[in-house]
């Protein structure tokens, strides 16, 4: 087996979405669609496979990587500079089944090129995280971080995970308090539809709007995400069943108050994005999202998991502890994300 590196682009769609599907590591965000419209316009896309040269570019690897760029100033000389990094945010996938003889050819192909990579460009780190509702993951939920195989110095951190084979009974009895308040009293009103939006150029905008006026209102107007990520969104990934987006309407005003945005992979799914109204009920945010992971849960056949987000109980106050108990309120349960930085070390040279 002769294991090269092939980049994203030299490597047809088609091909590389099955080997996603294929092994257990897989999941939606390394999916060829997803990978090539980033939230951040400036990241440069460096993902790759390593395949097998001997055997028609048998796909062995992917690597999901971006590379940022951060100007700065040298403080003793007053010189311009620019620092830069690899993100990792999902990691990799790698080949069920392989061998070991053949598992240590893909690491020896990966770190070398890593090196080479890291060595020839101006890189100060290097960081990984792994997905964390995988087959493989879910199948070893207390197990080894894989990081450590491919050089990566570990780390952890972790999200919040709702259990859709629950009985039906638990699905609102098992949310917070205020969560089913929130829920019955919304319900009860008969105030607002529940709609899921459509691959259109209007619900698009209606989603783009609201968008811009909750990162607005939050303070990070300077992260308002460009126009054609959305439409990444909705031209692209709700056509494919990669992604469902979700509305929430006023039936009297006919105004759209808030939007849920759903990654969905097999029986698996994340809660990926949501923006509301700046004059909106207090608790139709929560009840918005708790009317998807049940719609969701239907279209599993009541059996999968939902992950709701990034999870910080350590936290004791601020806008992240807002956002820790807004995703845990769901009935959820925790789930490691594994994560790591490169450790670098100077390349052989030939």
């Amino acid at each position: 087996m002769q294991c090269i590196v092939k980049q994203q682009a030299d490597i047809e769609a088609g091909k590389w979405n099955e080997f996603v599907r294929a092994n257990s590591m897989g999941w939606a965000y390394f999916l060829y669609e997803m990978i090539g419209v980033d939230r951040y316009a400036s990241y440069k896309n460096l993902s790759f496979a390593i395949v097998d040269a001997d055997n028609k570019d048998e796909i062995l690897f992917i690597m999901q990587l971006h590379r940022t760029s951060k100007y700065g100033i040298l403080t003793k000389l007053g010189l311009p500079f620019w620092k830069q990094k690899l993100i990792s945010r999902w990691g990799y996938v790698i080949k069920d089944g392989l061998v070991k003889k053949h598992q240590r050819l893909v690491k020896e192909c990966f770190e070398s090129y890593m090196d080479s990579y890291i060595y020839s460009n101006p890189i100060k780190r290097f960081a990984a995280d792994l997905a964390p509702i995988t087959q493989a993951r879910l199948d070893n939920r207390d197990g080894i971080n894989p990081l450590v195989f491919f050089n990566f110095k570990p780390s952890i951190r972790y999200t919040w995970v709702v259990d859709l084979s629950k009985p039906d009974d638990r699905m609102l009895a098992d949310c917070e308090e205020t969560t089913r308040q929130a829920v019955r009293k919304i319900e009860a009103s008969g105030r607002y539809e529940f709609i899921e939006a459509k691959s259109c150029e209007e619900d698009c905008q209606t989603y783009i709007n609201l968008h811009k006026e909750t990162y607005t209102r939050t303070g990070a107007a300077k992260d308002i995400i460009a126009d054609e990520y959305h439409h990444n969104i909705f031209f692209n990934l709700i056509p494919k069943g990669i992604s469902r987006v979700f509305f929430l309407k006023d039936k009297e005003t006919a105004d759209v108050v808030a939007t849920v945005a759903v990654l969905i992979y097999g029986h698996t799914a994340y809660y990926w994005w949501g923006d509301s109204r700046n004059e909106k009920e207090i608790g139709v945010n929560k009840y918005l999202l708790f009317k998807v992971i049940c719609l969701i849960r239907e279209s599993f056949g009541k059996t999968g998991y939902f992950e709701t987000g990034g999870a910080y109980p350590f936290l004791r106050r601020g806008k992240y502890k807002g956002l820790n108990d807004f995703k845990k309120c769901f009935g959820t349960f925790l789930m490691p994300i594994y994560g790591g930085e490169y450790v670098k070390i100077k390349p052989k040279k030939n």
